[in-house]
């Protein structure tokens, strides 16, 4: 129990250091650097969307936050990563109004679109789409982002969520933790995907206060 609380703190920690990649910050102010000239209009805009979207991601009193909350900042990366790819990515929000409500862990879904435009969409040529889906499922929420990337080895993404790889898809192994540190166990993510066939990363998330659940948890 004592090992399992420390890595779950481990985790937390590198979480919250690399909530904002360093190329990322670095890509979004050279292509809205590259507006400046032509289109002093939109950098101006998209200077105001990376200062909300730096805002929401530096948070230090968050531990939960709403799916609305959370969809904003998906939107403003997505905004901000369209100005380097234009037309090369295509992200699509397919939501029910009814669980924009729910209370999720901070940072639990804009990981997720991170991780399907750089190791999907940014790895292949032409077009990359990336649906996101959140639906009422009942008791639980379903969310989930497919991409039509390049996928990867179903194998090799169970050791990722098992903490047996290092150094890559590092955004999804510290949410499935935080997910089944909140809501137990069985309520982690849940990855489908091939070599060559895109990925799909998806959870299940109780409609119930996730505070209440952790106490029980505990």
């Amino acid at each position: 129990m004592e090992a399992t609380q420390a890595q779950l703190v481990e985790v937390e920690l590198r979480s919250l250091r690399a909530q904002i990649s360093p190329h990322f910050i670095y890509n979004s102010l050279n292509a809205i650097a590259g507006l400046i000239p032509t289109d002093p209009v939109k950098a101006r805009e998209l200077v105001i969307e990376f200062a909300d979207f730096t805002r929401y991601s530096l948070r230090s009193d968050a531990d939960l936050t709403t799916l609305e909350e959370e969809l904003a900042a998906v939107e403003r990366y997505v905004l901000l990563e369209k100005a380097r790819f234009e037309d090369r990515i295509h992200v699509e929000l397919r939501i029910a109004p009814e669980v924009l409500s729910l209370q999720i862990p901070f940072l639990a879904v804009q990981p997720l679109v991170e991780n399907a435009v750089r190791h999907g969409v940014n790895s292949q040529d032409g077009t990359g789409h990336v649906v996101l889906t959140a639906r009422d499922a009942d008791t639980h929420a379903e969310i989930s982002v497919e991409d039509d990337g390049v996928g990867a080895d179903a194998d090799y993404m169970s050791a990722v969520l098992a903490g047996e790889v290092e150094g890559t898809h590092i955004g999804l192994r510290n949410v499935d933790l935080r997910l089944r540190q909140v809501y137990g166990g069985a309520n982690g993510l849940t990855i489908e995907t091939a070599t060559d066939a895109g990925m799909r990363v998806s959870m299940r998330v109780p409609k119930f206060p996730a505070h209440t659940t952790r106490q029980e948890a505990l």
